[in-house]
């Protein structure tokens, strides 16, 4: 053989299986393999392991490295050296070496395996190309190649074997990670350190070196934390040789790129995400065919990944941190690629945010799944904003911040912000309207922050009522009363639902969205308030004009029902709940309504079903439930929450209470992470401590009820009527009253005693005397209490806790 491909290898050969498996069974009906990847990607090894695999099937073997040879005849002295064919007298006359050599294979016996490796540095050279593939007509002869770029050969393709080399999968490279640094202790760190790695064998050989070479010094926590910080620097240091320096190869790699395709790379860099082609367009300012202009050849030089299902485009982490250190965009270039980038990209925000409240809701979040990273960089670009890319920002703000807000939550604030200061130099005070209600919007639905977000909504409000009847002004009256109905403001809030009505009324088609919004808002508000035969009216009200305005199979219309269902589920009216809520749950599905929507449903139908005790429909509904939470690309914490107290609720009314806890602890820690010490997170933590009594845990249920009493000025001040608090003082007191601790006990009462009285003043300034009857009953069965032996024999010896 003329190369000795075996003894030269130093790193075990780890995966590749089906690849090996695939070039192998082509073996006998195939003369041409051409084996393509990025850079490093283990193209050349690859190759050498297949040639190994089958070295009994052939006689020759003659390997030319294109990255050390400068022309064609340096090629066919190389390769006639090999076979030990040589001219009389040396010539650089290409044609005598090609006779030469294509004579003597063409009359030999032998089986020849030319292997050209590295073959994008001659990819240039056409006549090369050709010259390779002319060898192929020989019986005896197949060709090997490797390249970063994949080179399609049309009139060889019934012989031709193309394999693209992806980055080593997961398993594969923690095999070669631990193969090469075998005594270092990875811990929970490894798969932090394969995920960086990129899955290429360059970068985990790197890796593995830094952490054997150290012997010990640098642990997989440390390695884990340089690689997110620093990848590039610390697997390019100059102790190493330079063709070893992750960096230097990089560098090679992109500056092998033409000038204009290089600066079109830079510029996608601009995306920190995948995009797609008419967005890569946009990006670069070349509308017209860039696919084939721009991405398909660097798709096919492996600078570019591309997904066929979803025909998105992608560059290499690695790369990307390349082209950041050594081929950023120039500082006069970045304002027009960012102007560019924010036209893309808000007209993709508005698209997804306007398909995701339609029955195109999951296609919306597929995309969204996609364009998450560009979408929050679309935000963080706000604080660059020019006068030219402040229209399309505050088009943002207007059309998509229901979006922002549910799935851009952690960057709306920062976003909003800019938009003000920026409104100030460029905008208008309507436009610091349209600002001030979604910021309010965020503070009331997200951060539960109901003063502030109060705050927020009636600043826009004061600037839209000096402009008249307006959508605007009708959605602000809108919002402020659903703040104002979070703060059990009850009356306030009926009566700015009504002002919002009143400008809907008299108005055009475009304000039947938010009149069926206010009809519905009245109903909830009136139903909270024991007054169901007026909520029944506007319940009714909003269901009819949903139909006449939409049609009688729509998600809103599916909405109105659910709502008049949870109506009568209040009422205690359970089978005329349940009739509303199923109809309104099969209309959502048929009409392919929003997941979230589909799911308030169910969990309302399973609260349902626990109220009459069929406990086996309500997991049925919950699990249905859960199937919906499985399939979202982004978790619902609030949704998923709810979903862990109803399976408490569950468990607790079968008496499983290991199974209830459980579950209600789950709900408290993903409340908790969204708004700690929030009602909802108090709610649950409620919960906790009514299964701690139910078990007999009575130190857990004091622990956790003296935390709860800690917000309880904060969850009053935003929830005055919540009955959270006083179920918490009644735990409380029993626990304390279980333990021997009755001077405790009976002090917590008088908590719960002034807390109950203050919630029956509430209930009756709003005139509700539903829920006044409720506070009366538990009010007399305190006084009872307070009055029996266990408080008033003051000799009862006390155990405390």
């Amino acid at each position: 053989m003329g190369f000795g491909i075996e003894a030269e290898f130093e790193t075990v050969f780890i995966g590749r299986t089906d690849e090996l498996r695939n070039l192998q069974t082509s073996w006998n009906t195939k003369r041409m393999f051409g084996i393509y990847g990025m850079r490093t990607v283990g193209t050349s090894r690859l190759a050498k392991e297949f040639l190994i695999s089958v070295k009994t099937q052939y006689d020759e073997l003659v390997y030319v490295n294109f990255k050390e040879i400068s022309d064609i005849t340096q090629m066919y002295v190389n390769m006639c050296a090999q076979l030990k064919l040589f001219i009389e007298s040396q010539t650089n006359d290409i044609k005598s070496w090609e006779n030469l050599l294509f004579s003597a294979v063409s009359s030999s016996k032998r089986e020849y395996v030319l292997f050209f490796d590295n073959m994008e540095y001659f990819l240039d050279n056409e006549s090369a190309i050709r010259k390779c593939v002319d060898l192929i007509k020989f019986d005896n002869v197949k060709v090997v190649l490797t390249s970063t770029t994949t080179v399609l050969f049309a009139n060889v393709r019934h012989v031709y074997h193309v394999c693209e080399l992806h980055p080593l999968k997961a398993d594969e490279s923690s095999e070669l990670l631990k193969a090469e640094a075998r005594d270092v202790d990875y811990g929970e760190y490894l798969d932090r350190i394969v995920h960086l790695s990129e899955g290429l064998p360059l970068l985990l050989l790197m890796i593995a070196s830094e952490l054997r070479e150290n012997r010990g010094m640098l642990t997989a926590k440390d390695m884990a934390q340089l690689l997110a910080e620093c990848r590039l620097p610390i697997l390019s240091r100059e102790f190493y040789p330079e063709e070893d320096r992750v960096s230097h190869v990089y560098q090679q790699f992109i500056s092998r790129l033409s000038h204009s395709h290089r600066s079109s790379y830079s510029e996608l860099d601009y995306i920190p995400g995948s995009f797609t082609a008419d967005e890569a367009g946009s990006i670069i300012d070349a509308p017209t065919d860039v696919e084939h202009r721009v991405l398909i050849p660097m798709v096919r030089r492996h600078f570019l990944n591309y997904d066929s299902t979803s025909r998105r485009f992608n560059i290499q982490g690695i790369l990307r941190e390349c082209i950041k250190t050594f081929f950023s965009l120039r500082n006069a270039h970045i304002p027009e690629v960012r102007v560019r980038y924010i036209k893309t990209f808000t007209d993709v925000m508005r698209s997804i945010s306007w398909r995701y409240s339609s029955q195109e809701y999951a296609s919306a979040l597929a995309d969204f799944g996609f364009e998450q990273p560009n979408l929050q960089k679309l935000l963080l670009e706000m604080q660059y904003t020019t006068q030219d890319a402040y229209t399309f920002f505050i088009q943002m703000a207007t059309e998509s911040s229901k979006f922002i807000e549910r799935y851009l939550s952690g960057y709306a604030e920062k976003f909003y912000s800019e938009c003000h200061r920026a409104a100030d130099r460029y905008g208008t005070t309507m436009d610091k309207a349209v600002i001030d209600l979604a910021v309010g919007s965020l503070y009331t639905n997200v951060k539960g922050n109901f003063k502030e977000g109060f705050i927020k909504c009636s600043a826009a409000l004061r600037i839209l009522q000096r402009g008249g009847k307006s959508l605007q002004l009708a959605t602000a009256y809108q919002r402020i009363g659903y703040n104002l109905l979070h703060q059990d403001e009850n009356e306030e809030a009926i009566n700015n639902f009504k002002k919002s009505l009143a400008i809907t009324s008299v108005s055009g088609k475009q304000f039947n969205f938010i009149a069926i919004q206010s009809l519905n808002s009245l109903g909830t508000a009136l139903a909270k308030l024991g007054k169901f035969k007026e909520a029944e009216k506007y319940y009714f009200s909003s269901l009819q004009k949903s139909r006449i305005t939409l049609g009688h199979h729509h998600p809103n219309v599916g909405t109105a029902l659910n709502n008049i269902g949870r109506m009568y589920h209040q009422k205690h009216d359970e089978a005329t709940a349940m009739k509303y809520l199923q109809e309104g749950l099969e209309i959502k599905k048929k009409s392919k309504a929003a997941d979230l929507s589909q799911l308030d449903s169910l969990i309302n139908i399973a609260n349902t079903y626990i109220a009459v005790g069929e406990f086996a429909k309500a997991t049925q509904a919950l699990e249905e439930s859960q199937v919906i939470v499985s399939r979202q690309y982004f978790p619902p914490l609030s949704e998923i929450a709810t979903i862990n107290d109803t399976w408490g609720t569950v468990y607790l009314k079968q008496g499983q209470l290991d199974k209830a806890a459980d579950m209600f602890d789950k709900a408290a820690q993903e409340r908790g992470t969204m708004t700690y010490g929030g009602t909802p997170h108090v709610e649950s933590l409620v919960n906790v401590i009514k299964v701690a009594a139910k078990k007999g845990d009575y130190r857990k249920c004091i622990q956790i009820g003296k935390q709860v009493l800690l917000f309880s000025d904060n969850v009053l001040r935003q929830r005055p009527q919540t009955i959270v608090i006083s179920d918490c003082y009644e735990c409380l007191a029993n626990a304390y009253e279980k333990t021997g601790n009755i001077s405790k006990a009976k002090v917590t009462l008088e908590s719960l005693k002034l807390e109950l009285t203050r919630l029956g003043s509430l209930h009756d300034c709003d005139s509700n005397n539903y829920q006044l009857l409720e506070i009366q009953k538990r009010l007399k069965y305190i006084e009872h209490n307070l009055q029996s032996d266990t408080f008033t024999n003051d000799n009862k010896r006390q155990r405390p806790v």
